[in-house]
């Protein structure tokens, strides 16, 4: 698959933060980037990757999305999980229930992707999950990269950590953990590949109810009576 990187998709690609936020409205792209990061590190054979959605079967279709952008590389699929030729892996997993995490307890993972942020409900329950990002490779950075919508049961906390009185497409540092954090916006106008192969897509988008058509075609995070974004 030959896949080139939008602006906003190559800087998240290129943010070194601990936590990175992509995406905010619908068909920004954000899917594409947090799988095309791994490919960073595809020839490393110490590295270790876990894909996280809330329900574990509603990783299917990143799987087959991922395995067309990393068919060239030569990886190999074996029940969920991932290995390229290197030696380099990636392990597919869930937040189903507030006990999923125990089963990354003891296991390092110098990357974490979180696809639906705002579908994790605490930020309790995403904390213990990014305990296991850390590295003791010294040419691995651990990196947590994150994708949302606004809406969902995690909205506010997601909200509170990356967006309320935070500064966007800036790095900033979390004063307690001593961790930095971004927020990159990005809607339907940051992926002109959809925008050209699907024009009714965005037909769509401003023909929703203004609540909705606020979040998904804008990207806004006001608190509105809107649910389930995804």
């Amino acid at each position: 698959m030959d896949w080139r990187p939008h602006p906003k998709q190559e800087i998240a690609l290129l943010s070194d933060c601990y936590e990175t936020l992509y995406g905010g409205a619908r068909g920004g792209g954000k899917t594409d980037a947090g799988m095309a990061k791994i490919l960073y590190w595809k020839d490393h054979p110490l590295f270790r990757a876990l894909v996280i959605r809330k329900n574990y079967t509603d990783l299917k279709d990143w799987r087959d999305r991922a395995m067309r952008m990393y068919y060239s590389s030569g990886v190999k699929s074996s029940e969920g999980d991932m290995t390229f030729p290197g030696g380099a892996k990636v392990v597919l997993g869930h937040l189903k229930d507030a006990n999923a995490y125990i089963k990354y307890m003891g296991h390092e993972y110098q990357y974490i992707l979180l696809e639906e942020l705002t579908h994790i409900p605490s930020e309790e329950l995403y904390l213990k999950l990014i305990s296991s990002c850390r590295s003791t490779i010294p040419d691995l950075k651990p990196q947590v990269f994150a994708t949302s919508n606004p809406g969902g049961a995690g909205h506010k906390w997601v909200k509170a950590r990356f967006i309320d009185g935070k500064p966007k497409m800036k790095p900033f540092l979390d004063p307690e953990s001593g961790r930095t954090r971004m927020y990159i916006p990005a809607t339907v106008d940051d992926n002109p590949t959809l925008m050209e192969n699907d024009p009714d897509y965005v037909k769509f988008l401003e023909s929703l109810p203004p609540d909705l058509k606020a979040q998904w075609r804008f990207g806004s995070w006001a608190d509105q009576k809107i649910k389930g974004a995804i």
